[in-house]
């Protein structure tokens, strides 16, 4: 009887131990099939992305007024042009056709200084430097 028990325990440790090296190998050959559209995908996305800053050079070297406000444009309006780049752009990184509805240029850091705001930034942030609660 004991034969028996031993018998069937061996199986189904042996049947587990197979299934896992079965398991195993599939999850590796999945993976490397997801590397390697992961990695066509990047791909796609930089030749998308060097196309278009080839465009933008070339605009740039062939007409630089793009870049500058024209009349009755205020320095913070967005160009038609760069809408355009900003499309193309967005386009190819998601790989399907997008439609921009809204751009807004958003002022630089260090156009914005106030010192009561940093202050409540870094306090905010310090109080959540986890390292510190874990000690003794």
């Amino acid at each position: 009887m004991a034969h028996m028990y031993l018998l069937t325990a061996a199986i189904v440790i042996a049947g587990w131990l197979a299934m896992f090296f079965s398991l195993q190998r599939t999850l590796k050959r999945a993976c490397a099939d997801l590397c390697l559209e992961f990695q066509r995908r990047i791909d796609s996305l930089s030749a998308g992305t060097g196309a278009i800053e080839r465009a933008a050079d070339t605009q740039t070297a062939t007409a630089p007024e793009v870049l500058s406000p024209r009349e009755g444009q205020t320095p913070g309006e967005i160009t038609p042009e760069t809408l355009a780049t900003i499309t193309e752009a967005v386009t190819a990184l998601l790989g399907r056709k997008v439609r921009v509805r809204s751009v807004k240029i958003l002022p630089t850091p260090e156009a914005i200084v106030n010192p009561w705001a940093e202050h409540g930034r870094a306090v905010v942030q310090a109080s959540r430097d986890f390292s510190q609660r874990s000690r003794p």
